[in-house]
């Protein structure tokens, strides 16, 4: 790679070739006078009142290189200790301006140099160590670019004619504050810059260890109840998940992310089959739920478990289970010959719910007379549904009713979208649970 001298290295060794290519051709003959010379200044410090024709080289803009500025790694850690050096490479932008003291002179020198730079597209190793080798004849070169490494350099420098339009003639012009000359673009690419200052590497790998993954991925397709697939979901419901590729050593179940692997009773590549009890997961809630079978990988020594493959997340709702309870204590409103009761209703539900979740009492007058439809009501919970700080979750809702006829009333209750079963009767009609108020 190149030094930080690499720049001036690529600017001295185009201004070498363009001088030997100029003496090549005998350009001095034309101009009736001693070889013109080449070179490499701003274009402010040109001496424009000299005697003799010239060409200027000026590095006029740059870039950095695309293509390998995203190639390494970044240099420092989140520690901020150097970890590698990457290198700086950059696209140099040459202007060559021909000077002329007399008619044609300009002219004759910029077709003699574009000349010499198309026949030149790449710069050769041997030929910029030869340029860059320290000599009496070029006392302007630093003997110091000879040790720029740019000859060494992973790719080989490229020389590119620019298509300029006048509106970027113009403008480069304008911003150099001089008038225009005749001049030609080129693109000199790619200098790669190195640096070595010191950088932390790790130690080497003691050993290594090669992990086979399966490389079926499980795929759930439905979850329903495995005795009767229609049947609502409860917590003491047996899940069948059915799909593919389930089967495999070690495996986990997951609903809502809680491991519910130890409540597997069947399991086949195609199928499984779990339950959630004995003991309801901790955490587990009523309402939309989910489950993935993840297949882990053991890895490392002494083996652990790490995520490997998982399934896609399947939803399904949970309904409560919930027992129905008055509270005693409860007033009577008589209107229009109607008794009305206001109370409170104790509900045991099962899984347990928190604070967040929406909870109402649903109530369905039970074998309502022929004359009038079947009375109705809705109750929500209280708010945090009766659950006092620093408690999060309980298992026991007292829920407020207000002048509701007295009678008996079908009684469920709604946890976020799950809703407590029904149980039907001989006669195929709902029949409990009932509360009497």
């Amino acid at each position: 790679m190149s030094s930080t001298l690499g720049v001036a290295a690529t600017a001295a060794v185009l201004q070498q070739m363009l001088q030997n290519g100029l003496s090549a051709l005998k350009i001095g003959d034309v101009l009736g006078g001693t070889p013109p010379s080449v070179t490499c200044l701003p274009a402010d410090r040109v001496d424009l009142e000299g005697t003799a024709s010239l060409i200027n080289l000026f590095l006029y803009y740059l870039t950095r290189n695309s293509g390998w500025s995203n190639l390494d790694y970044p240099s420092r850690d989140s520690r901020g200790e150097r970890v590698a050096n990457p290198l700086l490479a950059l696209d140099l932008y040459f202007m060559v301006t021909a000077y002329g003291v007399a008619d044609f002179h300009a002219e004759v020198l910029l077709g003699a140099a574009m000349q010499i730079l198309h026949e030149t597209p790449v710069l050769g190793r041997e030929s910029i160590r030869l340029a860059l080798k320290p000599d009496p004849a070029k006392p302007n070169i630093p003997k110091q670019l000879e040790l720029a490494g740019l000859a060494d350099q992973l790719e080989q420098v490229r020389i590119s004619p620019v298509n300029q339009s006048i509106d970027d003639v113009s403008r480069i012009w304008s911003a150099i504050q001089m008038p225009l000359r005749q001049s030609a673009a080129y693109m000199v690419s790619v200098v790669l810059i190195d640096t070595e200052p010191s950088q932390r590497v790790p130690l080497p790998v003691l050993g290594s260890r090669i992990y086979v993954m399966p490389f079926k991925q499980p795929r759930i397709d439905r979850v329903e109840a495995a005795d009767a697939p229609l049947s609502p979901i409860l917590a003491d419901t047996i899940l069948r998940l059915t799909g593919a590729h389930f089967k495999a050593q070690p495996m986990r179940v997951l609903v809502s992310g809680l491991d519910v692997t130890s409540g597997l009773s069947k399991v086949e590549d195609q199928f499984l089959e779990l339950s959630l009890l004995p003991a309801i997961p901790k955490g587990l809630r009523s309402g939309v739920n989910t489950v993935q079978v993840t297949h882990p990988q053991l890895m490392g020594e002494p083996q652990t478990e790490h995520s490997a493959v998982e399934s896609n997340l399947a939803a399904f709702v949970l309904n409560p289970k919930a027992v129905f309870s008055v509270e005693s204590g409860a007033t009577s409103t008589v209107i229009n010959g109607v008794t009305y009761k206001t109370g409170k209703i104790k509900v045991t539900l099962s899984p347990r719910v928190d604070a967040h979740q929406r909870v109402r009492l649903l109530l369905n007058e039970q074998n309502p007379p022929n004359t009038r439809p079947a009375r109705a009501y809705t109750f929500y919970a209280g708010e945090r549904n009766g659950i006092t700080p620093p408690a999060t979750d309980t298992d026991i809702i007292l829920i407020p009713y207000m002048l509701v006829a007295q009678g008996d009333f079908l009684a469920r209750v709604q946890v976020d979208a799950g809703i407590s079963p029904l149980t039907t009767g001989v006669d195929g009609r709902f029949a409990s649970p009932v509360v009497t108020l």
